[in-house]
């Protein structure tokens, strides 16, 4: 049975929820099944808009319970968010309650899929993984075995190192960095080499010409870093062919393949948006590069046929995103219309903001807004 629900307030009757939703909430919850993005700002609701969205799109008959996919970035918040998720469509009579009376031969609902990011790649690559040639049984390793593998390929390298002069734990914390950085980013060491080779020749230059002892000292800096990361290069070689051969990936080895998978094997990305009518993505801006790729290969496409105007909610706020360093790229939400576009013939994706914090008071706001004010 469908409901019509085109209320704040007959939407917070059927979740029993304390409180009515404001106009911003509302528009976000009730959107078209197409493509969006909820800007939320801290303390706005977010998870709650994400609850009540599945609420209202089950409870519309737009969409089945199974068909709702959901992922973040930890276990602690998948949890959390399955939890809301399943507690509203309970609380709202769309999942029965666990140990619930059934009707007779009443076959009970499928819940929603809410996992982390890597946990949905895992899964991808073992259903799917051997459409190009990833073994179901390679074993994800700890950052913890990551450092042990990496020391060993450093121990084994026969390649030559001059000006990786430094005590061996800073040259394995280097070469993790590059690897993460590279894979994140999906760059191989040839795409690195070709960008040395072509800038370096510029600073060699600029060096010739420069007068100035301090430039000349800062380029040759440059240089010297140059030099550092061609030889890093070989080690990073070194440290992905004994994972190889050893049958290992880390987490950011997951991603890469799986944004591999969806690119190669568009069949993947076809039956994944059969299962899933509906995509929430959580924390967005911080996702990195193949994240992105991954899921908008999945979720997206250049035609309708492959997937563009897929429903896709990406939740997040530009103004918290702060894990650049391991290779998050804020870009992917303020670019999400790019990469995930509206259907043909339907009108551009839009952007809903969550404004109004419901966590601090206004005197905690007003401190807040005047130091984030100059920045």
């Amino acid at each position: 049975m469908t409901r019509r629900l085109d209320t704040p307030e007959s939407l917070r009757h059927l979740m029993g929820a304390d409180f009515a939703f404001s106009d911003q909430q509302f528009a976000a919850i009730t959107a078209p099944l197409e493509p969006q993005v909820v800007v939320a700002g801290a303390g706005s609701g977010k998870t709650t808009v994400m609850a009540a969205r599945v609420v209202w799109l089950v409870a519309t008959g737009q969409v089945r319970t199974d068909e709702v996919l959901g992922l973040t970035f930890t276990n602690k918040a998948a949890g959390e968010l399955a939890t809301r998720i399943r507690s509203a469509l309970r609380d709202a009579g769309l999942l029965p309650r666990r140990g619930g009376p059934r009707e007779p031969h009443e076959e009970e609902p499928e819940e929603p899929t809410v996992a982390t990011y890597n946990a949905f790649a895992a899964n991808l690559l073992a259903e799917e993984g051997l459409r190009i040639g990833h073994e179901p049984d390679t074993r994800v390793i700890t950052d913890a075995s990551r450092y042990q593998l990496a020391a060993r390929a450093v121990a084994r390298y026969t390649g030559h190192v001059e000006l990786l002069s430094d005590h061996p734990p800073t040259v394995i914390g280097y070469l993790l960095g590059l690897d993460s950085a590279m894979t994140e980013h999906l760059v191989t060491p040839d795409d690195v080499r070709r960008f040395q080779e072509r800038e370096l020749p510029r600073f060699s230059d600029a060096l010739a010409l420069e007068t100035y002892k301090t430039k000349a000292d800062e380029i040759r800096k440059v240089l010297h870093t140059f030099g550092r990361r061609e030889e890093l290069l070989g080690l990073v070689e070194a440290y992905r062919r004994l994972k190889h051969e050893l049958g290992l990936m880390d987490f950011s080895d997951q991603i890469e393949l799986g944004a591999r998978l969806a690119t190669e094997r568009p069949e993947v990305g076809a039956a994944e948006r059969a299962k899933y009518r509906i995509v929430l993505l959580d924390e967005y801006q911080d996702t990195s590069v193949a994240q992105a790729r991954m899921l908008s290969r999945l979720f997206s496409g250049e035609s309708e046929e492959t997937g563009r105007g897929h429903a896709v909610t990406a939740v997040g706020d530009p103004n918290q995103a702060i894990y650049g360093w391991r290779g998050a790229s804020v870009s992917n939400i303020l670019h999400f219309a790019d990469t995930f576009p509206a259907g043909p013939g339907e009108p551009p994706v839009r952007s809903y903001p969550l404004t109004v914090s419901r966590r601090s008071d206004r005197r905690i706001l007003e401190v807040a807004n005047h130091l984030a004010e100059p920045l």
